[in-house]
């Protein structure tokens, strides 16, 4: 069953819960409400004639003569009856009506004890409530009222009201379902184009959003997604790309010298050259590998951000790199020094920049890192960067013309920029005072 149907069948329901009830009760208190009349007009009419009967002068050989006594017990209204048993068993009662039954509980009747024998009957197709009330002397007086429109009113009712009950289920059952088509035609667009494109893998695609329901957020939402989609799919098919063009130059590299190594006339100084020139081919593919394998891993989805202190960070890094290359590498720290980052992530792209600052310094010159106000930079004392460079810097496999014949993939500043992305913060190049370069990454927690 789908979400239409399913809110059709909820909203039919409750309506019909609704309106079931509602006729119930309508039925009830219609019924009770016109019994209740019948009942007082009955009631008011018994205490009338019991009045006029307790004068010590009334006589029932006048009662249905001429004088007002006649016109008080002879009721004049067309829907009623009025009708005397005597003691005797004499029936008194205007000639026109019909006889009104004498029953056993009727007859049961204590003599002015106010008991009233109620009773339903049916004249001429009509039903009446009867009720009968016994005077002190043992006359039973009865009196009837027609009770038919009660009657007809609630056959009417009983016919009309599950009808409406039906009627409302169906509209609402009918608006539920134009409702629900407007609430779920959305939602099924969305389902549709994400089989399309499971099927397809077109990207490219997105969702029409009108108007600013929730469903339309999640249309927006969904458009969202397909974008960053569009991106990381764009973004792998580059870094393939790039991978497989900067990866061509070594095998090829490697592919010559396994050639020339093959040659039988080959001097013993002339393969140790090439087997050195094969180590450092391989030295550097298993760096590429390593900075791929960097950018195209997710960290955040694999490491969770914690608390890092960056001054500690980077005198680690520097002790590191001293040992590593025998390099001057010093840090300088001041206050607010203390961010939340992913600690390894955050420690390959600080390390990029300071091997990239020894590399360029070629040993020879120091090297400074600096932190403090949520920020950390290195600073080289190099050839520096040039003014159309910086704005490449940061691209993957980008390498400035002075420096491609130097060692490296070009991917050490891609990495740091991966890092300022991931993080939510911005990495930058600036010229150094005296010459060189400063490169860093400010971060805004």
């Amino acid at each position: 069953m789908n979400l239409r149907t399913r809110f059709v069948v909820i909203t039919a329901s409750l309506v019909f819960v609704l309106a079931t009830a509602m006729s119930i009760g309508a039925y009830s208190i219609a019924t009770s409400q016109l019994s209740a009349r019948v009942n007082d007009s009955l009631n008011t009419r018994i205490d009338t004639i019991l009045k006029i009967v307790a004068d010590p002068f009334f006589s029932w050989q006048d009662a249905f003569g001429r004088g007002p006594v006649n016109r008080a017990i002879l009721q004049t209204e067309t829907d009623s009856i009025t009708q005397v048993v005597l003691p005797d068993g004499r029936i008194l009662g205007r000639q026109e009506n019909p006889a009104l039954p004498v029953t056993e509980s009727d007859r049961a009747l204590v003599p002015g004890s106010l008991q009233i024998s109620k009773n339903t009957i049916t004249l001429n197709s009509h039903q009446f409530k009867v009720f009968t009330v016994a005077a002190s002397d043992g006359t039973l007086i009865q009196v009837a009222k027609d009770n038919q429109i009660a009657v007809d009113a609630q056959q009417g009712m009983r016919l009309w009201l599950p009808l409406f009950a039906m009627l409302a289920v169906v509209i609402s059952g009918a608006a539920g379902w134009l409702f629900a088509r407007r609430i779920s035609q959305p939602i099924e667009n969305l389902a549709e184009t994400a089989e399309s494109i499971a099927v397809t893998q077109d990207l490219n695609r997105s969702i029409d959003v009108t108007g600013n329901d929730e469903v339309s957020q999640l249309a927006r939402s969904f458009n969202t997604m397909l974008g960053a989609l569009r991106d990381s799919s764009e973004r792998q098919r580059r870094l393939v790309q790039d991978a497989s063009h900067e990866l061509r130059t070594p095998l090829t590299s490697l592919r010559a010298n396994a050639e020339l190594l093959e040659r039988a006339s080959l001097s013993d100084a002339d393969r140790a050259s090439v087997l050195a020139d094969i180590k450092a081919e391989v030295d550097e593919l298993v760096d590429l590998s390593a900075e791929l394998n960097s950018l195209a891993t997710d960290h955040r989805a694999i490491e969770n951000a914690e608390p890092v202190d960056l001054a500690e960070l980077a005198n680690d890094i520097a002790s590191r790199a001293v040992r590593r290359t025998s390099s001057s590498v010093t840090v300088h720290a001041t206050e607010n020094t203390v961010i939340t980052a992913r600690p390894h992530q955050l420690e390959r792209a600080v390390s990029n920049l300071v091997d990239n600052a020894i590399k360029f310094s070629n040993g020879e010159s120091p090297v400074e890192i600096h932190v403090g106000a949520l920020r950390v930079e290195v600073r080289d004392h190099g050839p520096g960067i040039g003014d159309d460079d910086k704005p490449l810097v940061f691209d993957r496999f980008y390498r400035a013309t002075a420096t491609r014949s130097m060692p490296g993939s070009g991917l050490g500043l891609a990495i740091v920029a991966q890092c300022a992305h991931d993080h939510g913060a911005s990495a930058y190049v600036l010229d150094n005072v005296g010459g060189g370069a400063i490169v860093g990454l400010q971060f805004v927690n």
